[in-house]
């Protein structure tokens, strides 16, 4: 097989050749960044970003728009059992393709990489919104997370190439908060539809604001080119060869094998049936193959473990992959919690969410003030200490999340509001800045791929919690229905689907709310999954490095002036661009 050109070292060939600096600090910029654009101003950066924006809401309306219309969906279609689907399909392919689209936003032109991806999402709404059955319509959202893998990466990735790296904290979190409005407001946009007009509506309402979305872009996005020069001038051959599709494959199939084994175990089959342990076999085995290949294919890998190896890469991966499994599978199954417990309709579910989400934004907006006011990640709570958002924010969160496993029918409404408030506030604080560490500690031609594995490690993340938590929430049926009632056998409860108890209980109130409490008792071990995450977030967060991003854009601006961009000679895979010593020079300073 033929070695692949590592393109890393033929942008520093070619950014040593370029120059020796200048005096503009627009000059600076580009040279940092390696492809020649300089930083955008007035109304063309208002209007890209404000194109990213409605990019990101329209992908953000489709993470949670449809967890509201669940309950209806698994009543219609008789597919209580099927629920993790609706969310593993989409984001098994969000998450797999996330390397991909790395690979892409770095050889290819930007722009047309989010268009294609803009298109795919569309495509994956209409089949989603036709569906005649289940089946059909877990694959039409396979289809929409595959071209939605491409939209808040190539978001983040635009943004680290129209302004300076001490500005992309303000300006990512304006987009990520573009994204949590979304899914805000999602949850009530769906309950509506689902109630006054379909579901399906979930699905119908992308097709004319991604035609919107497409023509905006289209018009007013500037042609970006790739993440740099050198890959651009690569042939196209071998652009195709660093997209790592035999990588690809192995990594579905290893996924695959997970999510059924997850969600197919204890329910389904026993746990000791052989096709779960032959699932969990293939999983191992391929983990062995694929953990082989990327040493195998080095920088070319799906996930270069050059720069999965980054402490701030590895150690945000896992923060994320905490927050993930708390952000979707509170989505997903905090809805059957006020609709099949409380007994409230879908669209005032969606209001209740809004307590979450809306906290969350604005913290997110709060914190990345601060960080690009000030660079640091910490906040001060005295002269001699200070605690970094990201612990705080973690604490925070699961101290909401705790609280919010007490739920059941009876709790009120200043109960239930103000756990969900606390646990917003508290992502609200950690969830973006491993965004943020990855722009200080990467260099300017790695930041696509660090994006895609921050991504990915969230919706991985989520895939899997969405499969466990459907595990959780039937095993948890099974076991306490029979506790509340014999009138009604659990397998008729999950047939029914979580609209379904009305109907199996008949004129009796009693039998309801038996029902509604052995529901408030299985639910209750989902939420008890997303503390866990949360938890499991706050206790790696200390082994992040601290550094001050305004500093490393000082040294990046500095060096770019005295000297062009510098080589720096014995890191992980044998060069490296200015961010290795922007860094060291922000640790001895600070």
């Amino acid at each position: 097989m033929p070695k692949p050109v590592p393109a890393v070292d033929v942008d520093v060939a070619d950014a040593m050749a370029t120059g020796s600096g200048s005096d503009s600090s627009n000059n600076n910029f580009a040279k940092d960044n390696g492809r020649g654009n300089q930083p955008l101003t007035s109304w063309r950066l208002a209007t890209v970003m404000a194109s990213l924006c409605v990019g990101i809401f329209l992908f953000g309306l489709d993470v949670n728009i449809i967890g509201v219309a669940i309950p209806h969906i698994t009543t219609e279609f008789s597919s209580l059992p099927d629920v993790a689907w609706y969310g593993a399909a989409y984001l098994l392919t969000l998450t797999a393709f996330q390397p991909l689209f790395g690979n892409l936003y770095k050889f290819f032109n930007a722009k047309v990489v989010y268009l294609v991806s803009l298109i795919l999402f569309e495509v994956g709404s209409a089949i989603s919104a036709a569906a005649p059955g289940s089946s059909v319509l877990i694959f039409g959202r396979a289809f929409l997370g595959l071209g939605a893998a491409g939209l808040l990466q190539g978001a983040l990735a635009i943004i680290g190439n129209i302004v300076t790296v001490d500005r992309v904290p303000i300006f990512q979190s304006i987009v990520i908060s573009s994204l949590v409005i979304s899914v805000c407001i999602g949850p009530v946009i769906g309950g509506a539809l689902t109630e006054y007009a379909s579901w399906r509506w979930c699905f119908w309402i992308n097709v004319p604001a991604g035609f919107l979305v497409a023509i905006v872009i289209f018009f007013f996005v500037p042609r970006t080119g790739s993440s740099n020069t050198a890959n651009a001038r690569l042939p196209l051959r071998q652009k195709l060869h660093n997209m790592d599709f035999p990588g690809l494959v192995i990594f579905l199939g290893l996924i695959t094998c997970l999510l059924l084994a997850l969600t197919w175990g204890g329910g389904t089959y026993v746990w000791r049936d052989s096709r779960i342990i032959g699932l969990f076999i293939g999983f191992g085995l391929l983990t062995a193959v694929f953990c082989y290949w990327l040493v195998r294919r080095g920088d070319s890998a799906l996930i270069p473990l050059r720069v999965l190896g980054k402490r701030s890469i590895y150690v945000g991966a896992l923060v994320l992959t905490g927050f993930g499994i708390l952000s979707v599978t509170y989505g997903y199954y905090l809805p059957i919690l006020f609709q099949s417990v409380q007994g409230v309709s879908t669209t005032q579910s969606g209001v209740r969410y809004i307590a979450l989400v809306g906290s969350q934004i604005v913290t997110t907006i709060i914190v990345g003030g601060l960080v690009t006011t000030f660079g640091v990640y910490n906040v001060t709570i005295s002269s001699s200490t200070k605690v970094p958002y990201m612990i705080a924010g973690g604490v925070v969160c699961s101290v909401g999340a705790g609280l919010l496993t007490t739920v059941d029918l009876f709790t009120s409404t200043p109960q239930w509001a103000a756990y969900l408030v606390i646990t917003g506030l508290g992502l609200g604080m950690a969830m973006q800045l491993p965004y943020t560490a990855l722009q200080a500690v990467l260099d300017p031609v790695d930041i696509a791929t660090g994006n895609a594995i921050a991504v990915f490690s969230f919706h991985l993340a989520g895939a899997l919690g969405t499969a466990i938590a459907q595990n959780l929430l039937l095993d948890g049926l099974y076991v306490y229905v029979p506790q509340y009632t014999s009138e009604v056998d659990p397998s008729n409860v999950i047939r029914a689907g979580a609209q379904g108890l009305t109907l199996l209980a008949g004129s009796s109130d009693e039998i309801l709310q038996a029902l509604r409490l052995a529901y408030g008792q299985a639910i209750r071990r989902t939420v008890i999954l997303g503390l866990a995450g949360a938890c499991f977030a706050t206790c790696v967060s200390p082994f992040m490095e601290w550094v001050n991003i305004k500093r490393v854009a000082d040294t990046r601006v500095q060096k770019n002036t005295q000297q062009g961009p510098v080589v720096v000679e014995g890191v992980e895979g044998g060069s490296g661009l200015v961010a290795e010593g922007d860094v060291a020079a922000e640790k001895q300073m600070g």
